[in-house]
């Protein structure tokens, strides 16, 4: 009778080992998981300078049509306006209605000229309006990438063939970027 009494407490002690390191597991593997997402979720806040800032440009043509790329970042998150950006400084005849600027230049003679586009004359200035993008959680400060067709096309039609454009962006408190040019294009 011993022996079937010491076998019930090995029975009741070892069960209880298994349930307590189950327990045990499961909370370790659950700490470790917790822990490690924890570490890597925690990115330290991005710093960067409240004015917008052009990081990369690419022009791409096709015919008619070009494509200019600009990777971007604005450190206090206030680039690209919303519809209703449209009143105040924002107007449609106001300076600052569009926020992405292409100065269009020409090599004429050996020498970039830059070129006023004269809309009496069909000349369509190259500013575009980029959407407002609102950062989310606490870090405020944007990293991204806008492609603008260059419409109706991308160049003018004259008597030299070279042209780039010089390129700057700005932010909702009218902070601009630096301006970047692009590398130079053949026309059509």
């Amino acid at each position: 009778m011993a022996a079937v009494g010491h076998t019930l407490q090995n029975a009741a002690y070892f069960g209880t080992m298994q349930v307590v390191r189950g327990i045990y597991w499961t909370w370790t593997l659950g700490m470790t998981i917790l822990i490690g997402t924890a570490l890597t979720s925690c990115e330290p806040p991005v710093s960067l300078p409240p004015e917008p800032n052009l990081t990369s440009m690419d022009l791409t043509t096709a015919g008619d049509l070009g494509f200019l790329t600009l990777g971007f970042e604005d450190g206090d998150g206030n680039f690209g306006l919303g519809q209703g950006d449209t009143t105040g400084i924002f107007c449609p005849t106001c300076d600052f209605h569009h926020n992405i600027f292409c100065e269009y230049e020409e090599r004429r003679d050996g020498v970039w000229v830059p070129i006023e586009l004269d809309p009496a004359l069909d000349q369509v200035p190259f500013y575009y309006r980029a959407p407002r993008i609102e950062p989310s959680g606490q870090n405020k400060a944007l990293r991204g990438t806008i492609t603008v067709e260059l419409a109706p096309r991308y160049y003018l039609t004259s008597a030299w063939d070279t042209l780039r454009f010089a390129v700057h962006i700005v932010d909702r408190d009218l902070q601009s970027s630096d301006t970047l040019r692009t590398i130079s294009v053949i026309k059509p």
